[in-house]
């Protein structure tokens, strides 16, 4: 066992301890103990630094709670978890909290990028804390989150049906569109791309803007012939404005493909959701649809003027900064 603890074993207890003053601050009428924290910070594989701090009552003594590792998992040292080759996964209990009052911080940060924290209570004084496969679906859930909240994304996507309609070549649309945000989000995850938020998310808005004047015009436009290379050359900008949804979690050095792999899946499973529900909505208004000629009409007008808002609001903001 090394006798230091790494950088990221001090840093670590920060962020959990301050989570564990603000429960103290918040709540000290409330309750008779202050919060405790634990800390692992996986520094080979299967081995954690630790750090425990036990929860104290109000003239400070201690609880008397104890840890319960998960199977397979034991103390090597106080400071030291060793839990082999399955790593640190399974139920964690804490023995002794026996008032429902009483809290601990867990925080846990895997080598491949997994971070979590969570409060456990008297009232349940355990956790489940994900296997190594539960990286991946952690990354994914990550990306289908970024696009159900990314409305413009949603947006331009419905300008691609809106232009393509609900045939074949929407498929090789939204597989080009795909295809270019992956290059982008990769380069700029790999950080051989870089540039500033501000520009490209209005560079995004402008695209929604222009993919519904298209989808209102019936010239032959290159647009209309070829939408696929449209989505593409969209999709790059695209790509760059899903790289700052990362930028801002922060992807792992170990893990980096996993975390990249499971994003853009989760991006892509979110997309094809809301091409999904356009579908079915589509199907159910049909003859809603065809009683009103002008329905597409209105849909290429109020997706262009919410890019348009989009974009005044975002070159203000970028002015602003100038």
């Amino acid at each position: 066992m090394s006798g230091r603890a790494g950088p990221a074993l001090r840093i670590a207890p920060f962020a959990a301890a301050s989570l564990a003053m603000l429960l103290a601050a918040g709540e000290a009428r409330a309750h008779d103990f202050s919060p405790g924290v634990l800390v692992f910070v996986e520094r080979a594989d299967g081995a954690y630094d630790t750090a425990w701090t036990e929860p104290v009552d109000s003239i400070g003594a201690p609880a008397g709670v104890h840890v319960s590792l998960p199977e397979g998992c034991r103390f090597d040292a106080p400071t030291l978890v060793a839990c082999g080759d399955r790593g640190l996964h399974g139920t964690l209990r804490f023995e002794g909290m026996h008032a429902s009052r009483m809290q601990v911080v867990v925080s846990v940060q895997h080598r491949d990028g997994r971070r979590f924290e969570r409060i456990v209570t008297g009232d349940d004084p355990q956790i489940e804390i994900e296997s190594s496969g539960g990286a991946l679906a952690s990354w994914v859930r990550l990306g289908i989150e970024h696009i159900v909240s990314g409305i413009d994304h949603l947006a331009f996507v419905a300008g691609l049906i809106l232009l393509t309609g609900f045939r074949r070549r929407l498929l090789w649309t939204l597989t080009a569109f795909t295809l270019a945000h992956s290059i982008t989000l990769g380069l700029a995850a790999s950080k051989l791309v870089t540039l500033p938020s501000a520009p490209v998310e209005a560079a995004i808005a402008i695209s929604i803007v222009l993919v519904a004047r298209e989808a209102l015009s019936d010239r032959p436009s290159l647009a209309r012939r070829a939408p696929w290379l449209v989505a593409f050359v969209f999709g790059l900008v695209h790509g760059l404005g899903f790289a700052g949804a990362l930028a801002d979690v922060g992807l792992p050095r170990e893990g980096f493909a996993l975390a990249l792999a499971g994003f853009n899946i989760g991006v892509e499973i979110g997309q094809l959701g809301a091409v999904a529900i356009a579908f079915v909505a589509m199907i159910a208004l049909r003859p809603l649809i065809a009683k009103y000629e002008k329905s597409k009409l209105a849909a290429c007008y109020a997706l262009g003027a919410l890019g348009a808002w989009w974009f005044l609001a975002r070159l203000l903001a970028l002015l602003q900064t100038a």
